[in-house]
């Protein structure tokens, strides 16, 4: 026995020994560690025109309730159980943890039981039977660290499809924000040209009154109809974006166009204060620089592998069998069999295709490593971005708003001015004009800020926890 022992230690020495001499030596897998990215220790545009709230603890989960909307709330949580592109996500982050248990397998010993009866004749000759069972276990060690790496593998797998999930979720409420926010802005804008629309129709009808008397020229009646169908115009295309609007929802709710309707709502959009310092650090918790870091830690593990593939792989195996011709004695009076052994195979020589492939990995790894830095990189954009049009957004209202009072008073000027006698009707139209563009772009200035805050949330993770 010891004898044995030996030969078999002196052959893999001598595997190793041949091995070595045309392959990079490395015996176990380096251990992988998160690169070390240099980043500002706050954001650019962080303080510009921003005032401090007090903390707001939303959880990651909800983000949403940030809003303080219900409906929307509600909306979230029907996405969050129904939407088909995130059960996708979740069945390949179910896939990734089948595939993480394979690799757990590989530390245990494989058993497999076989059992067999067989029943041979020939002619002129009495007919036997042979009946067996037999049992082999092998079991291969994990002397190089390859099973260790495999495993380190898939759960950094694991984690980078839990962050694609996670991204996934993210990507699909926010979809649903904008595609809400835009419902609330169309109907706002509807109710605006429902009445901008009864106030031409007045005056259109006295326009007409007016002009039936011989009191002012046709002129006036076509410019004021031509503006009231202009009008009737654009209330015909904010009723088709409403509802493509509403379709688009509908499919994040995981439903047909048919069984979903959002009801109309008078609501006014109330802007929610973000604090105004926030930490570098929520960066981490993106989605995207979570994956790209994992998916990192696993092709450092595949380096490992490729670096320690020219080592022999050793197989301790162990079998035994029971045989005989009669069933009733299989276990009494058997023909027992049995053999136990180590073996050891590995390639010498295979022309450099062990090189080619590790530098294949180390390149790929290379890769990783700049989309990870680059994601960094990405997501510090994305928040200056927001940070930058928020503030840009919040002086942009305040001159809006001053805008819209100043088109309000001048249509009302216009309207005296034309009752006087000292104008044309002209005056008039491009003042009502004024005063309804201006309103529209204030409505649409209130959908950038939401979808800005959304966004800003989403450059941080989704989370905006203190």
């Amino acid at each position: 026995m010891q004898s044995l022992i030996c030969k078999n230690v002196m052959s893999l020495s001598c595997m190793l020994i041949l091995t070595a001499c045309s392959s990079h030596v490395v015996l176990q897998p380096p251990e992988y560690k998160i690169p070390i990215v240099q980043a500002d220790d706050q954001y650019k545009y962080a303080d510009l025109n921003w005032t401090p709230t007090s903390a707001i603890k939303i959880s990651a989960e909800q983000w949403w309730n940030i809003y303080q909307d219900p409906v929307l709330s509600q909306l979230m949580q029907q996405l969050n159980q129904e939407n088909l592109t995130l059960k996708q996500a979740e069945a390949r982050y179910q896939q990734a943890q089948a595939l993480l248990e394979v690799q757990r397998a590989n530390r245990v010993p494989n058993i497999t039981a076989n059992g067999a009866a067989n029943r041979n004749g020939a002619k002129n000759t009495s007919a036997s039977s042979q009946f067996g069972l037999g049992v082999q276990a092998s079991w291969v060690p994990d002397i190089w660290g390859r099973v260790a790496k495999a495993i380190e593998g898939q759960q950094a797998n694991l984690v980078a499809n839990q962050a694609d999930l996670d991204a996934v979720k993210l990507n699909q409420q926010l979809l649903a924000t904008d595609a809400y926010w835009n419902i609330r802005v169309l109907d706002a804008q509807s109710d605006v040209l429902q009445q901008t629309q009864k106030s031409y129709l007045r005056s259109v009808q006295i326009l007409k009154n007016q002009y039936n008397a011989g009191m002012i020229a046709r002129a006036d009646v076509i410019q004021a109809e031509t503006q009231l169908k202009q009008v009737q115009i654009q209330r015909i295309e904010t009723t088709r974006d409403r509802n493509l609007q509403e379709n688009i929802l509908a499919v994040l709710q995981g439903k047909s166009v048919a069984q979903f309707q959002l009801t109309k709502q008078k609501q006014a959009l109330t802007v929610p204060q973000i604090p105004a310092q926030l930490p570098s650090r929520l960066l981490i918790q993106r989605p995207d620089v979570i994956r790209a870091e994992r998916e990192l830690a696993m092709t450092h593990a595949e380096l490992g592998l490729a670096q320690t593939a020219w080592l022999p792989d050793i197989t301790i195996g162990l079998n035994g069998s029971l045989n005989s011709q009669i069933l009733g004695h299989l276990f009494l009076s058997p023909q027992y069999l049995w053999s136990t052994g180590l073996q050891a195979a590995a390639i010498v020589f295979d022309g450099g295709k062990r090189e080619a492939e590790i530098a294949q990995v180390q390149a790929n790894y290379d890769e990783k490593l700049a989309a990870y830095k680059q994601s960094i990189l990405t997501g510090w954009k994305d928040v200056e971005d927001a940070l930058l049009q928020a503030s840009s957004f919040k002086q942009q209202q305040t001159e809006q708003a001053k805008l819209f009072a100043l088109a309000t008073e001048n249509e009302q000027a216009a309207t005296r001015r034309y009752s006087a006698g000292l104008v044309s009707y002209l005056e008039v139209v491009t003042a009502q004009n004024l005063r309804l563009q201006a309103e529209q772009t204030t409505l649409q200035l209130q959908l950038s800020q939401m979808n800005n805050t959304a966004q800003l949330i989403a450059a941080l993770g989704g989370n905006i926890r203190m």
